[in-house]
């Protein structure tokens, strides 16, 4: 027997309200987003 979540599953992203691009709508967005930026400020801090 498989059991069915009835919940809808969301994507990471979504489209943004106005303009081009998306935005993370869930924490493992936020996470995809976050990382990557937490890496070139420190590379960005140790080389200057």
């Amino acid at each position: 027997m498989i059991l069915q979540n009835d919940e809808k599953k969301r994507g990471w992203f979504a489209p943004k309200g106005s303009g081009y691009g998306v935005r993370p709508q869930t924490w493992q967005g936020w996470l995809l987003v976050l990382i990557p930026t937490a890496i070139v400020l420190i590379v960005a801090a140790m080389v200057h």
